[in-house]
């Protein structure tokens, strides 16, 4: 009897445990990982209402000597307040801040610099029309652009824009969004919840940087290079899937793409592509191969405005 009672006890016990693990699965993987689930590959982010305003294109009317001839692409990554700093996770090997990094205090004094120059942020669409010849757009252009989707873009830039009405397209790895706010991750691992992308959408112009392939292989190349075309589009599909079939432009992760990869980002319905090539943009110019200028920690103002075409 003693022994059958043992064993029930124990079946009991596994089934409520059991119960537990299955409801709380979510909690533990994300526990247990240093990187939280990936978003589900068939949902959507749900933010097509709010970004209705990437569609419109201002009338600029410009006389033709105010008219640009070319565009700066300015790329930046993270935006970290100094005092949030930690030398084991954001300095390289050299002891100094990683290149994706840009302090607070220097973001916010390039917008400033850009807002009290009367300089204008494009939105991808009216970057797309101008590099096609199809508009004109004002000598002080810029096209601010944000790879990743890491969660300081909402929590540090996505204020200072707003101050300054400026908008930024922001590439995302739609598979790193997580669907509500991730207290287990560290914030070398922090992205954009689905909340902060809902919030944010009235400056941000969320755009593809892939699904899961912002990765390398283990010769050191990237996924858009090394992997088949039919394994591109898959995962392509997938964040155009998170993005409701928003396919105006995506940022190759790393810079890196081929022939194969232009071709399937092109039968996708992609209409722009960024490189990490530092140039500036011109009408005529490869439009799957656009070059952008990164933003580094240790630029100073008087980078900034060269990398802008200020002087």
């Amino acid at each position: 009897m003693k022994k059958w009672f043992n064993f029930g006890y124990t079946l009991v016990f596994l089934l409520i445990f059991s119960s537990i693990c299955l409801f709380y699965s979510d909690d533990f993987t994300r526990a247990l990982s240093s990187r939280p689930p990936l978003f589900p590959t068939n949902q959507p982010f749900g933010i097509e209402k709010c970004q209705k305003w990437t569609e419109q294109v201002r009338d600029f009317s410009l006389f033709r000597e105010k008219a640009a001839e070319k565009v700066t692409v300015l790329m930046y990554h993270r935006i970290l307040e100094e005092g949030e700093i930690d030398p084991s996770i954001h300095y390289d090997k050299h002891g100094q801040l990683y290149d994706t990094i840009v302090l607070k205090s220097a973001f916010e004094e390039q917008m400033q610099f850009l807002h009290d120059h009367d300089y204008t942020t494009l939105t991808v669409k009216e970057f797309l029309l101008f590099m096609q010849g199809k508009i004109e757009v004002p000598r002080k252009s810029v096209l601010l652009t944000f790879d990743d989707g890491f969660k300081d873009n909402f929590i540090e830039a996505y204020p200072i824009m707003k101050k300054y009405q400026f908008t930024a397209a922001n590439f995302l790895v739609t598979g790193f969004v997580s669907k509500r706010e991730d207290k287990f991750s560290s914030s070398k691992h922090q992205y954009f919840s689905l909340s902060d992308v809902g919030k944010s959408c009235d400056v941000f112009d969320f755009q593809s940087h892939t699904y899961n392939f912002h990765q390398r292989n283990k010769q050191g190349t990237a996924y858009l290079e090394s992997k088949a075309p039919d394994e591109i589009r898959d995962d392509l599909s997938v964040s155009l899937t998170n993005l409701s079939g928003r396919n105006r432009s995506i940022a190759y992760p790393y810079g890196a793409y081929n022939q194969n990869t232009i071709d399937v980002v092109k039968e996708l319905g992609f209409e722009l592509a960024f490189t990490v090539e530092y140039n500036d943009a011109r009408p005529g110019m490869a439009l799957y191969e656009i070059p952008r200028k990164a933003v580094y920690p240790d630029d100073t103002l008087h980078d900034f405005k060269e990398k802008i075409n200020f002087y």
